[in-house]
């Protein structure tokens, strides 16, 4: 048998490689088809289940294909994880989309006007594209926004269903205020992250006849599916207007919290002013070169800092600077500081084990039913 001429196996290693590679390719391609086809079925499922009057999340059913995928998984050598979190981002899609259907279905903005303060800033954007799903005509009052946009909202302002203020709390204050000698006909409602600068105008906007409603959304401009998401929902003693914004997050899966106008700023100082306060300390506290190897914890909390520290100062300011109970928060994040100091320089792990279970106890609900408290469950 006369031996190959050299270089044979190089070309059909290549040839071989190119061929799987097209199989690669094909597989991508049938893998983006089928995701295609199945959040087409979810959407099928969701008008079905709209029909019927049931809610888009079924956490059972979820449980029920992610136990099924694990299952699968083994059976083919395959990293159940690694199929769980395809599913999971997979179930996401579906509801994403069943959630988009809903808002259109309910109609509850066709040929309606709503009015967006600040609707070219980033959470103005997403509460237009939010209102727009469900008919609204949402226009920006914003000078950011297109000359004749802008325009079209200053002429509806007067007359428009909806008002919604997605500016700062300064600017709505200030707004409220003007407002006040002529109020809006329809429901005026702020989405501002500190109450305390509105507390007295939506009181004045109130008196002059203004309908007044606050919320707070518990996410960001990036949000595309509310669930396992907190809308707060703050009594102004306007009930009417209250229900009338309530009513917008009914096709979704979020989670209505109603709270005291009042005592708004008060739980955000540990929502907002103690958290945001941990992760830009330690993004301060890393060092200026960074280091060859990473443990899982340090990644986390390096993801969660450097989302942080990648927003708008300016608004991260107002959170603390204009929240009255913010002081108190960070007061209370500077000695867990000095007592992990001391703990550390202990002769021994008591002091340590201590703040171990001052910790546990603080966070038990969560450790011991992470489920339950992702759960959403609709306001009464």
């Amino acid at each position: 048998m006369r031996p190959a001429p050299p270089g044979d196996d190089a070309a059909d290693d290549a040839a071989t490689l190119r061929a799987l590679r097209e199989r690669v390719r094909a597989l991508d391609a049938d893998l983006v088809a089928r995701i295609a086809e199945r959040i087409a079925l979810g959407r099928q499922i969701g008008a079905l289940k709209h029909r019927q009057g049931l809610g888009a999340a079924d956490y059972v059913q979820e449980a029920i294909v992610l136990e099924r995928a694990r299952d699968a998984a083994a059976a083919s050598a395959v990293d159940p994880a690694l199929a769980e979190e395809i599913l999971a981002r997979l179930i996401r899609a579906s509801l994403t989309a069943q959630e988009e259907d809903r808002l259109k279905l309910t109609g509850l903005g066709e040929g309606r006007t709503a009015v967006v303060a600040g609707g070219a800033g980033r959470m103005g954007r997403w509460v237009r594209r939010f209102l727009t799903a469900q008919g609204y005509a949402a226009l920006p009052l914003d000078p950011a926004a297109i000359a004749s946009e802008l325009n079209a909202a200053r002429t509806a302002l007067s007359t428009a269903d909806l008002v919604v203020c997605a500016a700062p709390p300064a600017a709505i204050a200030s707004l409220y205020r003007g407002f006040a000698a002529s109020p809006p006909q329809g429901v005026v409602v702020d989405i501002a992250s500190i109450k305390t600068p509105l507390l007295e105008p939506i009181a004045a906007l109130r008196a002059a006849g203004g309908k007044v409603a606050s919320i707070h959304p518990m996410f960001g401009p990036a949000a595309l599916l509310l669930r396992d998401a907190d809308v707060v929902v703050c009594d102004t003693g306007d009930a009417e207007a209250t229900a009338a914004v309530e009513r917008l997050f009914a096709p979704t899966t979020a989670r209505l919290v109603r709270v005291p106008l009042a005592d708004h700023d008060r739980v955000m100082a540990d929502l907002l002013s103690l958290a945001h306060a941990t992760a830009i300390a330690f993004a301060l506290a890393l060092p200026e070169s960074a280091h060859p190897v990473r443990s899982t914890t340090f990644q986390a909390l390096e993801r969660l800092a450097a989302t942080v520290v990648r927003e708008s100062p300016e608004v991260y300011y107002e959170i603390q600077a204009s929240n009255p109970h913010s002081a108190a928060a960070l007061t209370r994040l500077r000695e867990a500081i000095d007592r992990i100091v001391a703990a550390a320089g202990a002769p021994d792990a008591g002091a340590f084990r201590a703040l171990f279970e001052a910790g546990r106890a603080r966070t038990s609900a969560t450790a011991e039913d992470p489920v339950a408290a992702k759960t959403p469950q609709k306001a009464n």
